[in-house]
Parts: structure tokens; C-alpha cells; sequence
């Protein structure tokens, strides 16, 4: 009989196999791997890197086609009209304030404002300057329109232009052409400092209208004069340049006494406009608008731009009573002269060499 034991103890298994007889006895080891020594190891969280903000490059601004352009801009350029003079204009701010030249509402408080669709408006002159050929014209009825982006910073020779406005009363006239010149200095009746130089086409009645910058369409100028020598040669006073003052008035605005007083400044300029009810009629013998004096001619010596005055004899004035004769010399020719006496006058024709 057999008796199997088995004992399990410290990981060895013993089998003892008994018999009658004695058998040999084989111990088995069984391979038992020790456990692993686990080291607990905490990890140390690395610090997240500072997150840098992203700085975004100024999107360039959106260029728009010269058509988009002038559609955009045309319900915001206006017709100024006063009893002897017509111009342009636009919407500067959303209080209703319609940007000008100060020659073109020279003499007035009150003017009359006209749309792209036909529509009047009654306005206020609420600032003008003596110096520098702007004013900004009030008109409540536009309250609350978006008006025309400023350009704030001066613009480079070459940039295309667009030039609005209702030249010689053709409302809503737009040229096309370049800004062909910066810092231009202008001699007369007003500061025409640092002015832009244009050949976009401008004639009188445009004085007054918006100068675009073809691909945004913001306004970078005030069209303002041309040299009577060159038509294509037209000025346009920078918008940056006197923004703070129309700002300042559209705050502030000047009252209507204020406005008179300086109105003497500007008798020179009345009476180029025949205004008959509500319409006007356009002479050309004694039409007008602001434009540089032809006393003025524009010469470029030694790569300067110079402008200088010629001098003018006064005309003399010959009233009507007055009467005077001329002495006449005796006619050689008349039937009295005697031919024969005068040898030396036949000699001195023979003489004479004629061509």
C-alpha cells in the first residue's frame, strides 16, 4: 500500500513514496522567482510653458473696385449751393456734418445742401476758417448716416485717386487719376500749405468734393483748386491734415455771428452764380469757382517747385463823359501833300529795305 504525502511549506513540494520496500526519494524544487522590488518613484508635473500671446499682423486693409468705390460713396457727396455760388461736399460725421470749402459758402449762414437722388436740405454753416479753405456745413435731416471713412495718415505719390463731386453743376461726377505730388505750397488768399497734387480732372463746382483712395475708398483729400496754366494739374487740401478742426467745430460748433464776422474776407468771391428761385444757371462770362490766380504761374527751377506773382498795370478807367482827340500826323498820302517838293521822302522809300 502506498501513501502519498504531500507537505507545502516554505515553497518546496516533497513526495514520499513508501513501500514495502525502501525507495529512493527525489526532492523536486520548483523555480520560484523572488518579487520584484517596486520602488514607488513620484514624478515630478514639469512646469507648462508660459503661453505667449499671438501678435496678429494688421490685416491689410480690404481693396474694393474703383465701381464699388464710387457706389459706396455717391449717396454721401452732396451739392452746395448759396445765391452766387455752387460746390461740393460730403458727410464727415453722423451728426449730420457736411465737409466744404470755405470759399464756396463765403458770405452765407444758411445753404442749401442737395443729394445724389435729388433730395434738398436747408444746412448751417457751423465752422469756417479765413486761413485755410475749409468749412463744415450742419444739415439735421442726415443725422444718424454713416459717413465717409477718413484716411488719418498722409498718403504716397502714385496711389490711384477718385475725385467727386459736380463739376460746372454736373452732380455726381467721378475721375479717375493719381496723387502725383505731396507738400505743395499754393501762394494766395488762402493757406494752401503741404497740399496733394493731383491729375485726377477737377473744374469748377468740384471745390469742396472728396478725394478717394481708389482701393479703400477713404477720403484722403478736400479737392479745392487747379492751376488755370495746366487744367490737369489739381490740388487737394489732406483730410489728416485738418481733421481735428472739423472734429473740433462738429463739438463746438461756431454760432451764426461768429461765422458772419468773417464774411468781409470773402466779398472778392461773390457773384460768379446767377441763382434764379430754386434753380441756378451757369454764365460763362462771369462763372467763378475757386481756383489758384492765373497771376500765378508754376515754374520748377533747380528741382524746386516755385510759384511767383507777375505784375499787372492797373486799368485805366475812362468814364463815359469824358471825350478826347487824338492828334494825327498829317497823311503823306492825302490829296494837299505836294509829292514834288519832297525828293528826299521818295529817296528815303527807295532806300528802305521792304519785306
Amino acid at each position: 500500500m502506498a501513501l502519498l504525502i504531500a507537505l507545502a511549506g516554505t515553497g518546496l513540494g516533497i513526495f514520499f513514496l513508501l513501500n514495502k520496500k525502501e525507495e529512493p526519494v527525489e526532492v523536486i524544487k520548483a523555480d520560484i522567482e523572488p518579487e520584484p522590488v517596486v520602488k514607488v518613484v513620484e514624478k515630478v508635473k514639469e512646469p507648462e510653458p508660459e503661453k505667449k500671446e499671438e501678435v496678429k499682423a494688421p490685416e491689410p486693409p480690404k481693396t474694393k473696385s474703383k465701381t464699388e468705390v464710387i457706389k459706396g460713396a455717391q449717396d454721401k457727396v452732396f451739392t452746395i449751393f448759396t445765391d452766387s455760388n455752387q460746390g461740393s461736399g460730403f458727410l464727415f460725421s453722423n451728426k449730420g456734418d457736411v465737409v466744404t470749402n470755405a470759399h464756396v459758402v463765403a458770405g452765407f449762414t444758411d445753404v442749401l445742401v442737395k443729394s445724389s437722388d435729388g433730395t434738398e436740405y436747408q444746412g448751417q454753416v457751423i465752422g469756417i476758417s479765413d486761413v485755410v479753405d475749409i468749412a463744415l456745413i450742419r444739415v439735421d435731416p442726415l443725422s444718424g448716416k454713416e459717413p465717409l471713412p477718413a484716411e488719418m495718415t498722409q498718403t504716397a505719390v502714385g496711389t490711384e485717386v477718385i475725385a467727386l463731386g459736380s463739376p460746372r453743376g454736373l452732380e455726381n461726377t467721378a475721375s479717375v487719376g493719381y496723387l502725383t505730388g505731396i507738400d505743395r505750397d499754393i501762394l494766395g488768399e488762402f493757406n494752401y500749405e503741404k497740399v496733394y497734387q493731383i491729375d485726377a480732372q477737377i473744374s469748377p463746382g468740384s471745390s469742396g468734393g472728396p478725394l478717394l483712395d481708389a482701393t479703400t475708398g477713404k477720403v484722403i483729400g478736400i479737392n479745392s483748386a487747379v492751376l488755370i496754366a495746366d487744367q490737369s494739374i489739381g490740388f487737394s487740401i489732406p483730410m489728416f491734415s485738418v481733421h481735428n478742426q472739423f472734429t473740433a467745430w462738429s463739438q463746438n460748433p461756431m454760432s451764426a455771428e461768429e461765422v458772419s464776422s468773417l464774411f468781409g474776407f470773402y466779398d472778392e468771391y461773390y457773384d460768379y452764380w446767377q441763382w434764379d428761385d430754386s434753380d441756378w444757371e451757369y454764365n460763362e462770362d462771369d462763372y467763378y469757382d475757386w481756383e489758384s490766380d492765373d497771376s500765378y504761374e508754376y515754374e520748377n527751377q533747380d528741382g524746386g517747385d516755385e510759384y511767383y506773382e507777375e505784375e499787372y498795370e492797373e486799368p485805366v478807367d475812362i468814364s463815359e463823359d469824358e471825350e478826347y482827340e487824338e492828334e494825327l500826323e498829317e497823311d503823306p498820302y492825302s490829296d494837299e501833300y505836294n509829292y514834288e517838293d519832297d525828293a528826299s521822302y521818295e529817296e528815303n522809300i527807295e532806300d528802305e529795305n521792304i519785306e
